[in-house]
């Protein structure tokens, strides 16, 4: 091999070398640095959803919501010394042992529970509330979640409520209205409306047939 050829084959070998190490330079087996984890997203707290209080508070029947179940804080069912403790200021007569009354003046409207009179103590039986003025005050007394109670009328009654069957009480005058069905270990809502009246004047919540007619008769 002459000198010529020599030097040719030494800048041939010399391009491929360097062009092997460019090549391993940009090979696959070069790692880029990872990346930073993204940052947190935090979600703004949420404001709190302002709900109506629905709480019955035993000193105002106004606050009490009628259910099958019972008014309020007193309920079928429970010992009527129980429902007792847990309204305070409410009268429980001496001769009428086996109920508890509260009368308002200003709204003119009388609550009361009972139990059995024929037993020396027992379950609240039925729970009323009743206007005792000429006009009913609508917003004086207890009210069911969609609003019913003192001062409501026929119409809307059976407008909320189109099964309500009407039942024309044992003693006494005027009509009822009646959610669900009546009897012993059922709790069933009855609205009263006197005779010749088109406004609910009291509201029952009770295990019995009816409303009783008298309390502490």
């Amino acid at each position: 091999m002459n000198t010529m050829t020599g030097k040719r084959t030494a800048a041939m070998l010399g391009a491929m070398v360097l062009a092997a190490t460019l090549a391993g330079c940009g090979s696959g087996s070069w790692t880029s640095p990872s990346p930073s984890p993204p940052a947190s997203v935090v979600s703004p707290t949420p404001s709190p959803i302002e709900t109506e209080h629905t709480d019955a508070d035993p000193a105002d029947v106004r606050t009490w919501t009628i259910t099958e179940q019972g008014m309020g804080p007193v309920q079928l069912d429970e010992l009527f010394a129980d429902a007792v403790a847990g309204v305070p200021n409410w009268t429980v007569d001496q001769n009428c042992t086996w109920a508890a009354f509260r009368n308002d003046q200003a709204t003119g409207v009388t609550v009361y529970f009972a139990r059995d009179s024929e037993v020396s103590d027992g379950n609240v039986t039925t729970i009323e509330a009743e206007s005792t003025t000429d006009t009913v005050k609508p917003d004086g007394g207890p009210r069911t979640a969609d609003g019913l109670g003192l001062g409501s009328t026929r119409d809307e009654v059976l407008a909320a409520h189109a099964d309500a069957a009407e039942q024309k009480p044992t003693i006494g005058d005027g009509t009822l209205l009646r959610l669900g069905p009546a009897g012993p270990g059922q709790g069933t809502i009855f609205f009263s409306f006197r005779a010749g009246e088109d406004a609910v004047t009291a509201v029952t919540v009770t295990s019995r047939d009816e409303p009783p007619y008298e309390v502490c008769g």
